[in-house]
């Protein structure tokens, strides 16, 4: 591997987390926000249709019928020199709240914002037919106050009612002037001034208003605490799952089962990691294979190499002992020659051991190939030539349920080669059979073959093949090893447990 390649930046320190800065304000300043909004522009449409309605309540024919029906109910005004100013005002007053209808429930609960007396919007004007006037309030806004002064003169001089609608630029004045039949020259005013729609929301009630900002804000707290609560616990989960993740704890998930969006974002992120570390297997076993396959080439290049070296050297000296022994009529020194030919054959034995580990670090991956094709491969060049027949008994669900586990079955690649390995050299076998199986998720693993055996009891603290055997399989989850040699042949077994992968279902 290249040790100068680049690595990795830590990660930035994560920042403070003020308490401003939690789901739950964000959420509560949000749906506040949300709930204001939208309730001004209901608030607004409302307004809207509640002004046409007052316009046309108000439209100057339905307020001169009720004028002449109060009056008529009433009787003739009183002449204001005969009356104190306040009793007028009362008098003019109380025939304002009979004429428009303010005592009203419909007036009390809708249109308020069109405005009252108090803030001049909506007026009365009793004059004599001398000029004196007593109106209410005192004081009308100035615009109605000129309409209805110029009415009441008209209505005076032409001795005819007077209904007019003065439209302006977003709101309107509805008056009419009646004269008295019975004081000619007095007059009867009543106006209102409805304002824009602006000044008529902001003239609702007061109490309306406070009413309205603690409902929205005990609501969009409630709301916000649901929200947050629910969202919370679930970001929590899938913070977990991230640290673990940078950690490098690839096995955590976050196994948010929701189906709304952040819950089938989760699932993404599940499947990501499912991905990831696949990718990551796949780099490992080939970064195996690859120094395997250098270590093969430096045995090659070398130890090799120079075992033939050295076998050809004794040979060598092997010959020349002889020439020397010819030489000298005795046939050369016994001793020599025994310990020359005990080199060669350890030489040999040397040459052919190297050969079997270098067949073995280059022998094909199951990350590059499956492990059916690493098999056919390993052993089509492990047992060639020694007519020995082999076979392969994979079971398609299990090998494609082991086809996500690349590290664990190289595992049983090794140790199946290392039990071929044995059956070629000590066993005499003329068949070896190779079975993979399952039920649910646990699998087995068996090599078998025919040959002669051997005795465990010699072999379990001598042998490293078997030692190395077991200690592979011991390195798979819930993994077991068993061995059982006989005249009949010897097999080896290896059983496991696998889980189906994260995201995976059956």
């Amino acid at each position: 591997m290249n040790d100068t390649a680049a690595r990795p930046t830590p990660a930035a320190r994560a920042p403070v987390r003020r308490w401003w800065s939690g789901l739950f304000w964000k959420c509560l300043l949000s749906m506040l926000i949300a709930s204001w909004v939208s309730t001004g522009l209901l608030s607004l449409l409302g307004l809207y249709l509640e002004r046409r309605e007052v316009r046309a309540h108000m439209a100057p024919p339905l307020l001169e019928s009720a004028m002449r029906r109060e009056l008529q109910g009433l009787g003739p005004l009183p002449e204001q020199s005969r009356v104190a100013p306040a009793q007028c005002e009362a008098l003019v007053q109380a025939l304002l709240v009979r004429i428009v209808g303010m005592d009203s429930p419909k007036w009390m609960a809708s249109y308020s914002f069109a405005g009252g007396t108090a803030d001049g919007r909506i007026a009365i004007r009793y004059r004599d037919r001398d000029g004196r006037v007593c109106q209410f309030p005192a004081r009308p806004s100035a615009p109605l106050q000129q309409v209805l002064e110029d009415s009441e003169h008209e209505a005076a001089a032409t001795r005819a009612a007077v209904p007019r609608r003065h439209e302006r630029e977003g709101d309107w004045i509805s008056v009419v002037a009646l004269p008295l039949a019975d004081r000619p020259g007095a007059t009867l005013s009543v106006g209102q001034h409805a304002g824009g729609s602006l000044a008529s929301f902001m003239r609702m009630d007061s109490g309306a208003f406070e009413g309205l900002m603690i409902y929205l804000v005990v609501i969009s707290a409630m709301s916000a605490v649901a929200v947050a609560t629910l969202l919370t616990r679930r970001i929590r989960h899938a913070e977990s799952a991230a640290d673990a993740w940078a950690a490098g704890e690839l096995d955590a998930r976050i196994h948010d089962s929701g189906l709304d969006e952040f819950g089938r974002l989760s699932q993404r992120f599940d499947r990501m990691a499912d991905a990831l570390g696949e990718v990551i297997q796949v780099r490992q076993a080939l970064a195996v294979a690859e120094e395997r396959n250098r270590l093969a080439r430096d045995l090659h290049d070398t130890a090799k190499q120079r075992s033939f070296a050295l076998g050809l050297q004794l040979s060598v000296l092997d010959h020349l002992n002889e020439r020397a022994g010819e030489g000298e009529g005795q046939g050369g020194d016994p001793r020599q020659r025994a310990l020359i030919k005990a080199a060669l054959g350890l030489t040999g034995q040397l040459q052919r051991d190297l050969a079997d580990v270098i067949q073995r670090f280059s022998a094909p991956t199951v990350a590059e190939q499956g492990l059916r094709k690493a098999l056919e491969d390993t052993f089509s060049h492990l047992l060639g030539g020694s007519e020995i027949e082999w076979r392969l008994l994979l079971d398609g669900v299990a090998e494609r349920g082991l086809g996500e586990y690349p590290q664990h079955a190289g595992q049983l690649l090794l140790i199946a080669t290392e039990a071929a390995s044995n059956s070629l050299r000590h066993s005499g076998a003329r068949r070896i059979e190779v079975v993979l199986n399952n039920s649910g998720n646990r699998y087995g693993w068996t090599i078998q073959d025919d040959g002669c055996g051997f005795m465990l009891s010699e072999h379990e603290t001598t042998g490293m093949g078997l030692a190395n055997m077991r200690l592979r399989a011991r390195t798979l989850p819930g993994g077991r090893f068993r061995i059982a040699s006989s005249s009949s042949g010897t097999v080896v077994t290896v059983s496991f447990t696998l889980d189906p992968p994260q995201g995976v279902h059956a």
